[in-house]
């Protein structure tokens, strides 16, 4: 009986350690701490036309699609745009915003989106500060 118990606790914790090792290396994302922040000396080195090619080159994973967000809708979900406070639209707005009028973008994700913008951004806001 006391060498079943052991086999048990064994694979128990084998299989504990396995789960906190497959946790802690999550999917990599978009963080809205550190990092989320892009200034305008670092726009200014991506050498880009308009704000969508600069993000594009320094923070790509900010305008990546996730896909869907429901069965019933297929519909791929989008970053949504800010700018003083006010919604512009999805990510294609980037390309008509020149980098000379930018001071600064900040990238929030889903839940800080929420907590500051309201729900309804599944896939986070890209928030600009302009000149």
């Amino acid at each position: 009986m006391r060498r079943r118990n052991r086999g048990f606790a064994a694979l128990a914790f084998a299989l504990a350690v396995t789960l906190a090792g497959c946790t802690s290396a999550g999917a990599t994302r978009p963080r809205s701490g550190s990092g989320a922040t892009l200034s305008q000396e670092q726009l200014e080195r991506a050498n880009s036309d308009n704000l969508y090619d600069a993000i594009m080159k320094l923070r790509p994973e900010w305008l990546t699609s996730r896909g869907p967000t429901s069965v019933t809708d297929a519909t791929p979900t989008a970053v949504d745009i800010y700018m003083n406070g006010s919604m512009l639209g999805k990510a294609d707005y980037l390309r008509q915003v020149r980098l000379l009028d930018v001071t600064e973008v900040k990238y929030w994700d889903a839940g800080a989106a929420s907590a500051r913008f309201g729900m309804g951004h599944p896939r986070g806001v890209i928030e600009i500060t302009r000149k």
